[in-house]
């Protein structure tokens, strides 16, 4: 995060605080903006961003690419999960009819 801290300083002359706090609204805003179950997300990602000794240091791009590719998985989890909720419906309308049909 610190890298980005020092871009946002360097490029659009914000002291460290304000650079800080440019980070907090944009995760905010990036949070409101996507699903809550992909919120979270967003919190492991920046908080991964931190510096941590004796890691190799990923770039910017490495980080978002990494945070998207989560998100495109989770996204496809919640897929499958919407198939399966509507092929269960699917089967209980039909099987409520079947049984109306018979009663008839």
């Amino acid at each position: 995060m610190q890298e980005l801290i020092q871009q946002l300083q360097a490029k659009a002359g914000l002291t460290p605080e304000q650079a800080a706090q440019s980070i907090e609204v944009i995760k905010e805003y990036v949070k409101g903006k996507l699903p809550p179950f992909i919120a979270g997300t967003v919190d492991t990602w920046f908080a991964n961003m931190s510096d941590k000794p004796g890691e190799k240091k990923e770039g910017f791009m490495d980080k978002a690419n990494d945070f998207l590719d989560d998100v495109k998985d989770k996204a496809e989890d919640w897929k499958d999960k919407a198939e399966d909720w509507a092929e269960d419906a699917k089967d209980k309308i039909s099987d409520l009819f079947s049984k109306d049909k018979k009663q008839v």
